[in-house]
């Protein structure tokens, strides 16, 4: 029983040796080959010659038990005996236990180094804390506005753009989605990860948060634990935030962008980050976005398209100090690439973006222009054009009412609402915001009534213009679709879900439900219009046939988010156009503006829209192939020649009194 106790007392001491560390076993091998050469030494001691002394045959054993290579230089049978003994021992030991520790020590440091452990030291960087269905597109977003990023990363005194990921686990999987995206690529090994959570402090010093130029802080879409929300987590990493740059002076801390999905929240997340801070409400720019196309079908086309970085459409804001105190109709069609949507004025609280403006509005000191155009070449003014002079247009006076311009006494829309999500009681508030309209919604979906009751609560809903039927119901399964009854809705919105972590089980939901969907619509004449909302850009080919209107929640937020890291004012032009009160983009008809059909100019069409107190922003014309995606037109000179037709669709920007007349 002692010698068992001894034993693992032993074995004990062993363990806490060899888990010190590498030093510690090197040293403990060191010490075991010391003993086996002393031992060695003894055994030779009767046959040593009269000239050995004990360091000599000490040295000898030490010899034979390092180096194979002295086995052959030995004589007599005991002598022999022993050094075979000490060769083999020293490959055991000596040298299988240095590869074994060495390669040990290798592996564990590798593996460190591949889960980001490792501080970085970095300065005017940018840092995305946290990997989301976001994180992906942000970067891509960051890479693809080349231009913007440059002048940015100038104004800061950097020389190049590094980008570090904090992500709660490192691993292969997450470079290589980064490579498989068309637009990062091989640009994929310039991103460096770090391991670690956006609500620890600790983990933020491994990013070099506090000299960062910009931060950006998405949401989380799947929380796991309904206790620690991802508003919850928000703040908790601008709390984290605030303390780790508390020592910098304020023009020198890192400028933050942070996603919140709870608006009531965005309060309590300005007062958590003691430095530069803009803050976008997720679900309130979804719910925006999605209440936009339902009242006007075929928005969602414009708005992708705005919304992400491409060479048809992106808006812009430029500073062009020469005309200052100068009307619209001084420098407007200076920009013959370009469309004039408003000016951004600087605030005391941020900005305040004025959007269709006439043409005697006088650009004030600090003004920032808004423009529209397909790429930043094409912004440049021509200088050597004359001021328009002329206040006449096709004959009629610049201050012209639109057509009967009147709003709709009571428009009752009836809405199904299939699936449930995080944004869906931000969207059932947003529809109640609108003056003159009213909206019964049918909500289908497996949670339960209870728990979408609860989420509803405190959200201050308009019963006299949102009434709301709670039913549970699987829309993956066709005889619950019938039991709907679809065909009886003039909307229908698919809500993607937000229980499943992976993109690809969300949409695979969303997509079989709308094809069972599309499916008992078959039947019927009459057809309601359908929004799909998805979750992966990649998805959305795979019901593009359908000719559906899809909205990509992750792509959308995305963009906002990281252009608003390299422009803070556009996050206030895309707020007005969202926002109930501001102006909107709609789509009119020629007859709308008296245009007849026939060849024309786009000057000439943009007169005429702005003779009725609107900008016109491009056009939809019918595709020749009904496979087509429609996809909304930015002329590409103000002179392009247009044929007009009974089917020409003007996208127009209009103030939120026009917005609802109708020819």
């Amino acid at each position: 029983m002692i010698k068992l106790r001894l034993r693992q007392r032993f074995h004990f001491f062993l363990e806490r040796q060899f888990i010190k560390g590498v030093q510690y076993q090197l040293l403990f091998v060191a010490a075991f080959i010391g003993l086996i050469s002393i031992l060695g030494a003894l055994l030779i001691w009767p046959v040593a010659d009269a000239d050995e002394g004990a360091g000599e045959v000490l040295w000898w054993a030490f010899l034979r038990l390092t180096d194979p290579g002295y086995l052959g230089d030995d004589e007599g049978f005991w002598r022999r005996v022993i050094s075979t003994i000490l060769t083999v021992a020293g490959y055991v030991v000596f040298l299988g236990s240095l590869v074994a520790i060495i390669t040990t020590w290798l592996n564990r440091k590798i593996r460190s180094l591949e889960q980001g452990l490792t501080p970085v030291v970095a300065r005017n960087h940018f840092v995305i804390l946290g990997w989301t269905n976001r994180s992906i597109h942000i970067a891509a977003e960051l890479y693809s506005s080349e231009g913007r990023l440059n002048r940015f990363l100038r104004s800061r005194g950097a020389r190049f753009f590094q980008l570090i990921i904090l992500a709660d686990d490192v691993n292969p999987s997450r470079v290589q989605e980064l490579k498989d995206h068309p637009i990062i690529g091989n640009q994929a090994h310039e991103i460096i990860f770090r391991s670690g959570h956006a609500i620890d402090q600790e983990h933020l010093k491994r990013v070099d948060s506090a000299h960062a130029s910009a931060i950006i802080l998405p949401a989380a879409t799947a929380p796991e634990n309904k206790l620690l929300t991802p508003d919850i987590q928000t703040i908790k990493a601008l709390l984290s935030l605030s303390v780790e740059v508390a020592a910098l002076p304020y023009k020198k801390r890192p400028y933050v962008v942070a996603e919140m999905q709870d608006s009531s929240k965005i309060s309590a997340a300005y007062r958590a980050y003691d430095g530069p801070l803009e803050i976008i409400s997720g679900d309130g720019i979804m719910s925006r976005l999605l209440a936009q196309n339902l009242r006007h079908p075929g928005l969602s086309i414009v708005y992708s398209q705005l919304l992400a970085q491409n060479f048809r459409s992106n808006i812009f804001v430029r500073n062009f100090s020469e005309w200052i105190g100068e009307p619209l109709s001084q420098w407007r069609l200076k920009f013959q690439r370009a469309i004039v949507m408003g000016v951004v004025r600087s605030q005391s609280k941020g900005f305040q973006p004025i959007l269709n403006i006439p043409d005697e509005f006088i650009l004030e000191k600090g003004d920032r222009i808004i423009l529209m155009a397909r790429t930043a070449e094409d912004i440049q003014p021509d200088y050597s054009l004359p001021p328009i002079t002329d206040k006449k247009s096709n004959g009629e006076p610049r201050t012209q009412k639109p057509i009967s311009a009147k709003t709709s006494a009571s428009i009752n829309k009836k809405v199904l609402v299939l699936g449930w999500n995080h944004h869906v009681p931000a969207l059932l508030y947003e529809l109640g915001t609108y003056p003159g309209e009213s909206y019964d919604i049918t909500v289908a979906s497996l949670r339960t009534v209870e728990e979408r009751q609860l989420a509803l609560q405190g959200m201050e809903l308009n019963k006299e213009r949102v009434s709301i039927k709670h039913l549970e119901a699987d829309y993956v399964k066709e005889s619950e679709i019938r039991r709907l009854e679809p065909q009886n809705f003039e909307k229908i919105v698919m809500a993607g879900s937000d229980r499943l972590a992976e993109e690809e089980e969300a949409d695979a939901r969303t997509i079989v439900g709308y094809i069972l969907l599309q499916d008992v619509l078959e039947e019927y004449q009459a057809k309601p219009q359908v929004i799909t909302e998805l979750a992966d850009p990649s998805n959305q080919d795979l019901i593009r046939r359908f000719q559906t209107e899809v909205i990509i929640g992750p792509i959308i937020v995305s963009h906002l988010l990281a252009q608003m890291s390299l422009r803070r004012e556009l996050y206030s032009v895309f707020n007005e156009l969202f926002t109930v009160d501001g102006a909107e983009i709609v789509f009119r008809s020629s007859q709308n503006y008296q245009l007849g059909t026939g060849p024309t100019t786009f000057a000439e069409v943009e007169e005429r829209v702005r003779a009725f107190g609107e900008t016109v922003l491009g056009y939809f014309q019918p595709q020749s192939d009904s496979s087509d995606h429609p996809s909304f037109k930015l002329p590409t000179h103000h002179n392009q020649r247009i044929h007009l037709d009974e089917q020409t669709q003007w996208v127009v920007l209009t103030s939120a009194d026009q917005s609802t007349f109708h020819a």
